[in-house]
């Protein structure tokens, strides 16, 4: 045998490690990517859960709390809330928007209910944060003390929102 003749089966033998090296690169990047696939909708099944069981959270404190839930109705019935019920209605309508926050950030980073844009959550969500931010309490809260809670960006979406329904209100 020739040296030539070992020189063609070596680059032979190199070119089939080569390609065997490719197709097993292929294989892995395909299980990598898989892998991350399926990690990524467990991430968006905990972030769904994870927002569902706080808004059970926020509206619990309604149903195991007579005493916050009539205050609750009150004030969107419009009736005057002594200081100690005015504080109480505000804990809850801060725990609501911390939830609805906590739901618009993850939206924003497409977690969550990704099908959902923040608009739509916006638009599906708006008429109640309306309806507690219209009450004298929810307004006194909001405007005083919201602005050093929240994210300059959630209140500026939460703004434009109070702002389209005052301008609705204004057309009719």
């Amino acid at each position: 045998m020739n040296w030539e003749a070992i020189a063609a089966i070596g680059e032979i033998a190199g070119a089939i490690a080569v390609v065997a090296t490719l197709f097993y690169l292929a294989l892995q990047i395909r299980q990598n990517s898989f892998s991350l696939d399926r990690a990524n909708e467990y991430a968006q099944a905990e972030s769904v859960h994870h927002i569902n069981a706080l808004y059970v959270q926020v509206f619990s404190a309604l149903s195991e709390n007579a005493e916050l839930a009539s205050i609750y109705q009150r004030a969107l019935d419009g009736a005057e809330l002594d200081a100690t019920e005015s504080i109480r209605f505000a804990a809850f309508v801060n725990t609501f928007m911390a939830w609805l926050e906590d739901l618009h950030s993850q939206q924003g980073h497409e977690l969550g209910f990704a099908t959902e844009s923040i608009d739509s959550l916006l638009e599906t969500t708006g008429p109640y944060v309306r309806r507690l931010l219209e009450t004298k309490a929810g307004s006194s809260w909001w405007y005083r003390e919201a602005i050093h809670l929240y994210s300059s960006e959630f209140i500026t979406a939460i703004n434009a929102v109070m702002k389209s329904h005052r301008e609705k209100s204004v057309d009719e």
